[in-house]
């Protein structure tokens, strides 16, 4: 075999081994169905992400739908609340991904126009970046929204 042959192998090897789904932590039925109940209480970033935290594992069909439906509500209805969010995030990282994701086209296209706006004309001191992300976010996903519907 040649010397490259066995570097590719062994790069694909270590790939799979790091790569998150190989470690991906199954979602029993039980968790699902918890965590499917979980999703109609999500009235606050820190349920938010305890939610995260507990039910990451599950998050997928109507479960993402509910939490993607919940992080807009926290921000189109509650945009007072982001520096909450932003504190969170501080503490942990992983957050705001899980919240940028869940922006997606699930979302009513008005309530991602509706984020793009606050988060231009409302954002709070020291929440810029946060801000620009959350904008930059809502922007991309309406777009993606709208060539999905041609």
């Amino acid at each position: 075999m040649h010397k490259a042959s066995l570097k590719i192998g062994a790069a694909l090897m270590l790939c799979a081994f790091l790569s998150p789904a190989a470690h991906a932590k199954k979602c029993t039925t039980a968790q699902a169905d918890a965590a499917e109940t979980m999703v109609d209480y999500l009235d606050s970033w820190e349920k938010i992400d305890q939610a995260r935290k507990q039910f990451g594992h599950c998050d997928e069909g109507s479960i993402a739908q509910g939490i993607s439906e919940a992080v807009a509500r926290r921000l189109v209805d509650n945009w007072d609340t982001l520096p909450t969010l932003a504190n969170l995030i501080k503490k942990d990282r992983a957050l705001k991904p899980f919240v940028m994701w869940h922006l997606n086209t699930t979302l009513d296209g008005g309530d991602l126009e509706k984020i793009q706006v606050l988060a231009t004309s409302s954002c709070q001191p020291g929440l810029n970046k946060l801000c620009a992300e959350l904008k930059k976010t809502a922007k991309a996903t309406l777009k993606e929204a709208l060539e999905l519907s041609r």
